[in-house]
């Protein structure tokens, strides 16, 4: 990574990701991703550095508002969350670059973009539907909870604000089920077989072994869903919608089968030795 430099001239139009949400009865933007010091801010806004007290930002510092060349690079930054929002700014004041985007005092957000699909069941958004903690999500109007519409999100927070037209439909119910199905396939194997070798030998050392390798497995799973879902034909965005929506409900059926799949073992042998 190169030296970063700084630069006090013409705004920088640039990219970033951002969640909205309802504070005090104030439409505001959120940090995409939680930061124990981050806070929502403005339409047009500065930087403050919460931990040093020095202008923000700072080269030795991590403080600053973040933003990314063009829609190239949103990917680095989780793109295909249906939650997140696309935020077209232009940076001022003093800017610092690195490889792949900048760190600037100023801000002035232009336009703010989200997928145009419900993030509960897929459908066409329509309006944004409030959650727990004042988060403001595209939703139709079917599943959204104190819906807002898309205009009135416009006005409050004095910007446009609008859902994109080219999100992929809803992966058909078959194939839902089998991006579901697919992902509790290993840890039923893994139950399975480590609850057989447990009673043939009488220990309780392959019940252990087997509760481990679901621990690595709930891990990791989130990390080859992408290409579970690219050979299911299902789309970078659906396929996070998907995997938001079943894996807590996927990891709830493995640990409770985990635990069934224990209690018959011990209950059909005497003695379990660890």
């Amino acid at each position: 990574m190169g030296l970063p430099w700084d630069v006090y001239a013409t705004p920088i139009a640039a990219r970033k990701l951002a969640r909205l949400g309802i504070e005090h009865g104030e439409v505001v933007l959120r940090p995409a991703f939680y930061r124990q010091l981050g806070a929502s801010y403005g339409v047009v806004a500065r930087a403050v550095c919460p931990l040093e007290g020095h202008d923000a930002p700072e080269a030795d510092c991590s403080c600053g508002f973040y933003a990314v060349a063009d829609d190239t690079q949103l990917w680095r930054l989780g793109a295909d969350e249906p939650e997140l929002a696309v935020l077209d700014v232009e940076l001022a004041g003093r800017v610092i670059e690195h490889d792949h985007g900048y760190r600037a005092s100023d801000q002035h957000v232009r336009s703010v973009r989200f997928h145009g699909a419900c993030v509960r069941c897929g459908r066409r958004a329509e309006v944004f539907g409030q959650r727990h903690f004042g988060g403001l999500v595209p939703a139709c109007r079917k599943c959204a909870r104190r819906a807002l519409d898309p205009v009135s999100v416009s006005e409050a927070l004095g910007v446009p604000v609008e859902f994109t037209s080219d999100d992929p439909a809803p992966a058909s119910l078959s194939t839902r089920f089998e991006f579901v199905l697919a992902q509790m396939l290993a840890p039923v194997l893994i139950l399975l077989v480590t609850a057989a070798v447990a009673l043939a030998s009488g220990s309780g050392v392959p019940l252990a072994c087997g509760q481990l390798a679901i621990v690595v497995w709930l891990v990791t799973v989130p990390s080859l869903l992408g290409r579970l879902g690219e050979r299911l034909g299902i789309a970078g965005t659906e396929a996070v919608r998907l995997q938001h929506r079943w894996s807590p409900v996927v990891a709830a059926v493995a640990i409770g089968c985990d635990i069934v799949l224990t209690v018959v073992v011990i209950a059909l042998r005497d003695v379990i030795a660890y």
